[in-house]
């Protein structure tokens, strides 16, 4: 029996943490919900996800800072980051990529697009 990839998804959008729990299996992956970006750089040192799930303009906390703090810190300074946001300039994609993340998604996306992104940065065959 295979290990679950476990994904952390940071979103205040429910919607989004619905479609992502529909789309990926639930035999493959463990997702960890947080709606906001309190606390959660802490939530994910101890965790310790394959892949963060992260949008950037949330109510509490910033998902370009959460990405910097994530990279910053030797405990998480490895996990895989998809930045996921309705900000579609190219400029807030350079920004998110020279923050450290793996890749930048935008809203609205196509289900099975985004699972098979997922798929290929935890190492899923």
């Amino acid at each position: 029996m295979e290990i679950k990839k476990k994904i952390f998804l940071v979103d205040d959008d429910i919607t989004i943490h619905e479609a992502l729990t529909a789309t990926l299996p639930p035999n493959e992956y463990e997702i960890i919900h947080a709606y906001d970006g309190q606390d959660v750089v802490e939530r994910i040192k101890n965790e310790q996800p394959d892949l963060v799930i992260l949008d950037i303009i949330m109510p509490i906390g910033d998902g370009r800072d959460i990405c910097r703090d994530l990279r910053e810190n030797p405990k998480t300074k490895e996990i895989k980051i998809l930045m996921l946001s309705a900000r579609d300039e190219q400029s807030d994609r350079i920004l998110g990529l020279k923050l450290g993340a793996d890749d930048y998604v935008s809203k609205p996306f196509y289900p099975p697009i985004i699972a098979s992104k997922i798929k290929e940065m935890c190492g899923i065959d």
